[in-house]
């Protein structure tokens, strides 16, 4: 893939702040992550998505905090694999 693939302008990228509310909403979407289910394949971002409905292709999210794990505690990043309700 060429580097252009990957190269939005910014009028194009949507940067989302998550803040607490929107977080928690996110958490009861997932029930473990990547660090005690090592078959969890869904970045977060993915849950992210669904809860904000926004488009996947253009939007990067930035965690007000880390969410946690239900199942392990651990923090959950965007970009760490969960495993979907």
């Amino acid at each position: 893939m060429g580097r252009d693939s990957f190269d939005l302008t910014p009028e194009k990228q949507n940067v989302r702040l998550i803040e607490s509310g929107t977080l928690h909403e996110a958490e009861r979407l997932i029930e473990s992550c990547e660090y005690c289910n090592p078959a969890a394949e869904v970045p977060f971002d993915s849950i992210l998505d669904r809860v904000t409905g926004s488009d996947p292709s253009v939007t990067d999210y930035i965690l007000e905090v880390p969410a946690k794990c239900p199942n392990c505690r651990h923090d959950i990043l965007e970009k760490t694999l969960v495993e979907p309700e």
